[in-house]
């Protein structure tokens, strides 16, 4: 019985492991989003379209944490019938 005990040791220490890294993944804190997406935002919800492109326009890069933005661009353009 004593060395089933000894055997079992290693498999509860390394499931614990698994299972800390695993939780810490999902409490992981959102990313931070910059001023000048809340300052279009506020543009947006005062119906000021043009100052809000021209701040989201200021801040596109491209990468995988503003495809909101390019979409919310996309959207304020197609409204403004600019298509090209």
């Amino acid at each position: 019985m004593n060395e089933i005990l000894w055997l079992l040791l290693p498999v509860a220490a390394a499931s614990g492991w698994i299972l800390a890294k695993r939780d810490a993944k999902r409490n992981a804190p959102p990313p931070s989003l910059s001023r000048d997406y809340f300052t279009g935002l506020n543009y947006l919800l005062n119906e000021q379209p043009d100052k809000a492109i021209e701040c989201f326009v200021r801040m596109l890069e491209v990468d995988s944490d503003t495809v909101e933005i390019h979409l919310a661009l996309g959207n304020l353009f197609r409204q403004r019938r600019h298509t090209d």
